[in-house]
């Protein structure tokens, strides 16, 4: 008696290291990053806005102190009787322009040093700036924050900035920047052996003409959509800074410090922190809506 037996498919190696990656809604990231833009959008147009809209000074003594939100004052008064309203948007104004400054001055330094460092033929180079990155990611962010902070001084004023507002700056950029220069000189050594920078540079390109035609545009998407999940951290080091005293300097308002004043009177007049500590909530979920959403298309 003869069996017959169903033919076996040839086994496929390749099926081995095939990753299953669970599907997602087309629409699912595209939902996020517009959710994102709105709400951000939303607190940037009200930072930028309120305080051309409403002459108010933010210093002014305009009320009687912990006078709870009304219609006249929508977010109550302060310790001082001044409007927690005007004072968050014009607070919320300056930590915006102190988290993009310091973002696009560390995204490039960060980007050059980096791409300089993978794109170099030179073998000193890249050893080189890559353990001064290595040096100042090895010691610790809060102390080496605080002392340049301490060493630029808190009244330092530039720029029409308030004072400390510089110091924080020169202390974000000072550290962050050993970020994306490790996160560019990453993708630079990922692009420089694809084939049309490979036939760029056997077509006797520069090495300038290659790294800003050929090799900026893919690192510069990279290094820029970190950024915009990286502008949270900022907004929140600024803020953290100025509750301990050694970022804004008074009278001048940020989110911060108006937590920092409101803090021993939270069960008297609550709305003296918590507004602005959610108006930094509202901003980091967009901001890391949009980040979460553009690292996502880019790792696609």
């Amino acid at each position: 008696m003869t069996t017959t037996t169903s033919p076996v498919a040839p086994f496929d190696r390749r099926r081995l290291f095939t990753r299953v990656r669970p599907r997602r809604r087309p629409g699912g990231r595209r939902i996020e990053l517009w959710a994102g833009v709105l709400v951000l959008g939303a607190v940037v147009a009200s930072c930028v806005l309120v305080p051309l809209i409403d002459h108010t000074d933010p210093n002014a003594f305009v009320a009687p102190p912990f006078q709870a939100p009304s219609a006249n004052h929508p977010f109550g008064t302060d310790s001082y009787g001044r409007d927690v309203f005007v004072r968050v948007f014009h607070a919320g104004r300056l930590d915006l322009v102190i988290a993009t400054v310091a973002l696009v001055l560390s995204s490039v330094i960060g980007t050059f040093v980096g791409m300089v460092a993978g794109a170099s033929r030179a073998r000193w180079v890249e050893p080189v700036a890559m353990r001064i990155v290595d040096a100042i990611v090895a010691f610790p962010f809060i102390v080496l924050t605080l002392a340049i902070v301490a060493v630029a001084g808190r009244e330092w004023a530039v720029l029409g900035l308030p004072a400390g507002a510089a110091a924080v700056i020169l202390s974000v950029v000072l550290v962050e920047w050993t970020l994306y220069a490790r996160l560019a000189r990453s993708q630079t050594l990922t692009l420089r052996d694809r084939d049309y920078v490979v036939a760029a540079r056997t077509l006797g390109y520069s090495a300038p003409r290659i790294v800003l035609r050929h090799l900026l545009p893919g690192v510069g998407r990279t290094t820029a959509s970190y950024a915009v999940a990286d502008a949270i951290l900022i907004i929140i080091w600024t803020a953290s800074l100025s509750f301990l005293g050694l970022g804004i300097q008074a009278p001048a308002a940020d989110w911060g410090s108006m937590m920092f004043e409101g803090r021993a009177v939270m069960s008297q007049a609550w709305w003296i922190t918590t507004i602005p500590g959610a108006m930094i909530v509202l901003t980091g979920l967009a901001l890391s809506a949009i980040g979460d959403s553009l690292l996502e298309v880019r790792s696609r």
